[in-house]
């Protein structure tokens, strides 16, 4: 009986360690919950520079830039870079903000691992987009596929520079609520987790 018990403990433990880590707010300073987050320069003169950098995701191993997953993210992180602009005006005192300028990068890591498949189970390979196959033939006969399987990720880094102003006015071309920014990225973002 003792030892069905601590056989089960094993198993329990083992599956509980097995377990990811759970999800951190992806609103948070670059490094504090992992590789993602925000980062930014103190405002000079109602100028700063806000940085967001997105964590890596799979992406499309053929044509990784192109991936609609990486776009999605890149339009996520503008909104994140865009929400801590407004945050950081909202803590100075400021009542709109305008982006003067903004660049949009994607980092991309593309990985050529060799594979071997023998045989029998080369019958099993994946085809298309892994990666390249041939047969292996030695002295004695066939004895499986070997090649690469290609993978991808991309993370999406988003700067923004902005000049903030005192007032808003709806007419001044590119001028941003700041209140009005702060509860719309509230809502579409408050709950968002990497």
């Amino acid at each position: 009986m003792i030892g069905i018990r601590l056989i089960v403990t094993a198993l329990v433990l083992l599956i509980a360690g097995c377990a990811s880590a759970p999800p951190k707010p992806a609103m948070a300073p670059l490094g504090a919950n992992g590789p993602f987050g925000y980062s930014e320069r103190p405002i000079v003169e109602n100028r700063t520079t806000v940085t967001y950098t997105g964590p890596y995701r799979y992406v499309s191993s053929n044509n990784p830039r192109d991936d609609s997953r990486l776009q999605g993210e890149l339009d996520k992180t503008y909104d994140f870079a865009l929400w801590r602009a407004a945050q950081i005006g909202q803590e100075q005192g400021y009542a709109a903000f305008k982006v003067e300028q903004e660049q949009r990068d994607s980092d991309i890591q593309v990985t050529n691992r060799p594979v071997y498949y023998p045989a029998p189970i080369y019958a099993y390979r994946p085809y298309g987009y892994h990666g390249f196959y041939r047969p292996y033939y030695g002295p004695w006969g066939f004895y499986g596929y070997h090649g690469t399987s290609k993978s991808a990720q991309a993370r999406a880094v988003i700067r923004l520079y902005v000049l903030y102003s005192k007032t808003f006015n709806a007419d001044t071309e590119g001028l941003i609520s700041i209140p009005g920014t702060i509860s719309r990225m509230q809502t579409k973002w408050g709950s968002a987790t990497y």
